[in-house]
């Protein structure tokens, strides 16, 4: 059985349609905040404790006063960081799936004669214009050994 293939074109354009970027990061950002929080709360509990011999209340008010600041401020990074780690995955699975495609397709090449001409004729059409953009830039140094500028 043989399972449909899609262009890498198609799939771009179904999957930026397809998924509001904010949605698929809530989850990681809120991930990233807590544990960020948690750091910060960690280090926090540390310091306080070296400071605050036996005032409970005051640490406790001062301990809260950490949480809820460093949840203020790192709300905006925790965000950006998500976001940025899910276009990242979503660029290596695409690019993982398109290798896919890429390999199914040069194996399915390998055995169809009439496909291996196709590419053979394209090869040759992009060959072409290697040459002439070859022979365009070796006239461009012969220009430039002569001085000749003002041509």
């Amino acid at each position: 059985m043989m399972t449909p293939t899609i262009s890498p074109q198609v799939y771009a354009a179904k999957t930026e349609r397809a998924a509001p970027k904010v949605e698929n990061a809530r989850g990681l950002a809120a991930m990233l905040l807590a544990a960020a929080v948690a750091a910060l709360a960690v280090v926090a509990d540390q310091l306080i404790d070296t400071w605050a011999d036996d005032h409970l209340l005051l640490a406790w008010i001062l301990m809260w006063t950490v949480v809820f600041a460093g949840s203020l401020l790192l709300t905006g990074t925790a965000r950006r960081l998500s976001l940025r780690a899910i276009a990242r995955l979503d660029q290596w699975a695409c690019s993982r799936a398109q290798a896919r495609a890429e390999a199914r397709f040069l194996v399915f090449a390998q055995q169809d004669p009439r496909l291996q001409a196709g590419l053979q004729a394209t090869q040759d059409k992009a060959a072409a214009p290697t040459s002439l953009a070859a022979s365009r830039l070796a006239f461009a140094r012969h220009i430039r050994a002569q001085h000749l500028f003002y041509i």
